[in-house]
């Protein structure tokens, strides 16, 4: 499989589309070069109600507990969950570089 960005969310398209479906929220972070580096998943929220808040989380490969949070004030305003996963996307990535100094 292509990845597009330097760090991708696979599933996320899925569970987007699925209308938020809990069973979904939920999937493998993954590097460009096809490096499998931690999980990503979506708590809190009320998939019945699309203002409803929650948060992204990041747990790394191999680990137990999350390691960043982005919280979003409203499921399905793009601008709230939309800036709250770029932001933690930027944050998995500064890490990973800073994890791995050969990778830029």
């Amino acid at each position: 499989m292509e990845y597009t960005y330097p760090i991708n969310f696979v599933g996320h398209d899925q569970w987007m589309n699925s209308g938020y479906d809990p069973g979904l929220s939920h999937g493998d972070v993954i590097t460009r070069d096809g490096e499998i580096i931690g999980k990503w998943r979506v708590v809190g929220y009320d998939p019945n109600d699309e203002y409803s808040g929650g948060r992204f989380e990041f747990t790394a490969s191999g680990k137990d507990a999350v390691k960043f949070t982005e919280h979003f004030a409203s499921l399905d305003v793009r601008m709230s969950r939309g800036f709250a996963l770029s932001t933690l996307t930027r944050t998995i990535r500064e890490w990973y570089e800073a994890s791995n100094p050969t990778i830029s």
